[in-house]
């Protein structure tokens, strides 16, 4: 039977090209229904994705997603129905580390007050103390993954070596040491900054709780760039209320778009972008290489190799 793809992600016509080079039938989103049976689905929609995947006469055996999370699917569905799920792992993580970058030197070099100040028309230098430079903080990232991975490296370059925490507390490469989420009490109260780079999992949704944060003390930076629910934001600004934590950059939150009556967005020292420090143009070509590839082991022998998640876990 000739696969049918259904892309729910843009395709270019280059792409499109090396689609039918490899002999499948391409549906798009608008045209699903009159091409039954779907058996492929590459990308995402919050209204197509489930109406086509749970379609009665629809045979989908395998979801190639471009993201890296795969939270957002039907899970339940998916697991019931042995359907295989593929990641975007890896694509975007250069990007994101370079924006977590981006945050750390907003806040230690000091260009938050330069903003304000540049608002206010004001001349004023901050004092030597206030500043301080990314090799010489205690950084914890959670999450020692791809992200975490790509975050630790360019760190790295800085003279830094970023303490590592994960499930089982085994050594990662970049990091000069990590720790078990079990673990974690034992590293975070001497740390300056602390990363969140985790997938979401029963095990990390709200994992930034109150307690977590009453065991920080004056932490300088807090950023989250894992997911959203992993953060829960009234403990957040209640630390922040009561100087826990400092700084804070966001990128992902509870509720997205960030709703706009959130107590965050009026918070001086927090920086919120919109979900965003993934993107960039060079994205495009891992994404669908990793495609590529997996769909070349699918047409032969059934077999994904590159970036198989478990839904079961989550990621």
């Amino acid at each position: 039977m000739t696969e049918r793809i259904l892309a729910l992600q843009p395709l270019t016509t280059e792409q499109r090209e090396r689609l039918a080079k490899a002999n499948v039938e391409i549906v798009d989103a608008a045209d699903w229904k009159s091409a039954e049976p779907i058996t492929v689905i590459f990308g995402w929609d919050p209204e197509v994705g489930p109406a086509a995947l749970m379609a009665p006469n629809n045979q989908v055996r395998w979801i190639q997603t471009t993201s890296a999370g795969i939270d957002y699917l039907p899970l339940d569905w998916i697991r019931a129905h042995d359907i295989a799920v593929t990641n975007a792992s890896g694509a975007f993580s250069p990007a994101i580390a370079e924006s977590t970058i981006g945050y750390l030197l907003y806040f230690l070099r000091g260009f938050n007050e330069a903003v304000k100040n540049q608002a206010g028309h004001f001349w004023q230098r901050p004092l030597r103390s206030d500043l301080a430079m990314i090799g010489s903080q205690t950084i914890v990232i959670y999450g020692t993954g791809s992200i975490g991975q790509a975050i630790a490296k360019l760190l790295n370059g800085f003279g830094n070596q970023p303490i590592g925490v994960n499930r089982t507390g085994h050594d990662v490469p970049g990091f000069q040491s990590a720790v078990s989420l079990d673990d974690d009490s034992s590293v975070i109260k001497d740390a300056d900054i602390i990363i969140n780079a985790m997938p979401a999992t029963t095990k990390t949704v709200g994992y930034f709780n109150e307690r977590f944060f009453k065991q920080l003390d004056g932490l300088r930076i807090f950023v989250n760039v894992g997911r959203g629910k992993s953060v829960d934001e009234k403990a957040l600004m209640n630390a922040l209320l009561y100087q826990n934590v400092l700084h804070v950059a966001l990128d992902v939150f509870e509720t997205e778009p960030l709703p706009k009556t959130s107590r965050l967005w009026d918070y001086p020292n927090v920086l919120i972008t919109p979900h965003q420090t993934g993107f960039a143009k060079d994205d495009e070509k891992p994404i669908f290489d990793m495609f590529m590839k997996n769909l070349q082991g699918w047409l032969a022998d059934g077999k994904l190799t590159v970036n198989v998640t478990n839904p079961t876990q989550g990621y």
